[in-house]
């Protein structure tokens, strides 16, 4: 079992399929009060400074600025990385990342060309698989696997202040916390969904009781991987996972200890990287991959009806890592990668129908894409540079 995953995001890729091809799925439910140790650090921010300004990008979907924001061009293996946008503090930037050098949870925030960089857990190899969110109090939640202890932990605070837990931690041997995807209630309570690699179980944790505790959504085969989870207006929780076992993509939708659960796409081969997102009217929208195929695929609806579209097919494989994010409008933007042409893209229904466009294509970008909406409607994606491991971002202009 690999505990330390200091691979690129193919290898990474490659060897979680191969490996889970030999599990069986496991039976089972309820919930878990766990008990958590909570670790609270305050730290120094540090202003970054880049060698190169912003450059602009003309596209067809929007035109866009791109900086680098983690390094001026070292190594620093800057990967698993998440944006949000608190809307009600003048748009400002949080995003998370793993530093893959030095093992440690990072957090960059502030707005394009004025970044602070700050390390938020560095207990061990801690930092995998991060998703982030802000509340309305402006406190930023972090979710993210920590190899160190194999587990699901959890950090929440504002700059220079953190406090980080251990959410889901197994019995010796087991290992949680992978793919997680966080998100915040009307009360500012956090919710998670990931995937439990020894159990091939897709779970989910909260601590609206006041109290984290964790549970077992889907028991049925190898299900889990690619989680993503929204919150509706009625605090309702929905998710988004991928059914490695019958290559599906799977919609969960409840609250802790009730679940309802269906596909939604039965295609072969599909339902990877997915993305959820809810908008103001209460419907869902999904983006994934069509691995059979190698395209962009997008559905929306409710339960037990769903309409689904293909969004770009361009390329022999479009649509890896795909991230949704909606609008005030309801309108969907997506951002994913081009892996045939090792690019960054970006897919909008805004205007009634669909049109994408690169983004970046110097050199090999776009894995890890996470993109989040302004209070203006401006999109913002954090993304991973392979060429030179760098984190970088893109803002719509």
């Amino acid at each position: 079992m690999l505990k330390k995953l200091s691979l690129s995001i193919f290898a990474l890729t490659f060897v979680l399929f191969v490996a889970a091809l030999f599990f069986s799925g496991c039976g089972g439910g309820g919930s878990v009060t766990t008990t958590t140790t909570t670790t609270t650090t305050s730290t120094s921010a540090t202003t970054s400074t880049f060698d190169t300004t912003p450059t602009s990008v003309e596209t067809t979907s929007g035109n866009f600025y791109l900086q680098n924001v983690a390094g001026n061009g070292a190594v620093t293996g800057n990967i698993y990385c998440s944006i949000a946008v608190d809307q009600n503090q003048s748009n400002k930037v949080h995003i998370s990342y793993y530093d893959r050098v030095n093992e440690d949870l990072k957090y960059t925030f502030g707005v394009l060309s004025s970044w602070e960089t700050e390390i938020v857990d560095s207990r061990g190899d801690v930092g995998q698989y991060t998703s982030i969110a802000v509340d309305s109090n402006h406190i930023v939640h972090i979710s993210y696997y920590a190899p160190e202890e194999s587990a699901l932990a959890y950090a929440y605070g504002q700059a220079g202040s953190w406090s980080s837990t251990l959410v889901d931690d197994p019995a010796a041997g087991d290992d949680v916390g992978y793919f997680t995807s966080i998100a915040i209630d009307s009360n500012n309570k956090a919710h998670i969904s990931y995937y439990d690699w020894d159990n091939t179980n897709l779970k989910y944790a909260t601590n609206a009781s006041g109290t984290w505790v964790s549970e077992i959504v889907d028991s049925t085969g190898i299900v889990g991987l690619y989680t993503s989870i929204a919150i509706d207006s009625s605090n309702t929780i929905h998710i988004s996972y991928y059914d490695q076992t019958n290559q599906q993509l799977k919609y969960a939708h409840g609250t802790a200890g009730s679940w309802s659960k269906e596909m939604i796409d039965s295609s072969p081969s599909l339902g990877q990287y997915s993305s959820i997102g809810i908008g103001s009217n209460n419907v869902v929208q999904i983006s994934y991959y069509d691995n059979n195929l190698g395209r962009l695929k997008y559905t929306w609806g409710q339960t037990g009806s769903w309409i689904k579209s293909v969004i770009d097919n361009s390329s022999t494989a479009v649509g890896q890592y795909t991230s949704i994010a909606l609008d005030s409008n309801n309108k969907a933007h997506i951002s994913y990668y081009d892996e045939t042409n090792t690019a960054l893209k970006h897919a909008t229904n805004k205007t009634g129908s669909w049109v994408y466009s690169t983004i970046d294509s110097t050199g090999s970008v776009g894995q890890d894409t996470s993109n989040a909406i302004g209070s203006d409607n401006k999109v913002h994606i954090s993304y991973y540079d392979a060429t030179y491991n760098l984190l970088k971002y893109a803002v719509e202009q």
